[in-house]
């Protein structure tokens, strides 16, 4: 993250999250789910409401 290049800890929870859309191309591991899920929260960091993340982005 800016300006430092400090790392942001997000962490999935585990199974299934409501709303989880399933990739056709995925490998099986689930790596691209994680990032897409993770790109897709970050690009609405206004909404998030999770206090280990929003103190992190402080």
């Amino acid at each position: 993250m800016e300006p430092d290049d400090a790392y942001l800890c997000i962490v999935p929870a585990g199974g299934r999250a409501a709303g989880s859309v399933f990739l056709p191309f995925e490998d099986g591991g689930g790596t691209l789910s994680v990032i897409l899920s993770k790109a897709y929260l970050l690009a609405d960091d206004t909404a998030i409401t999770d206090p280990t993340i929003t103190r992190q982005l402080g």
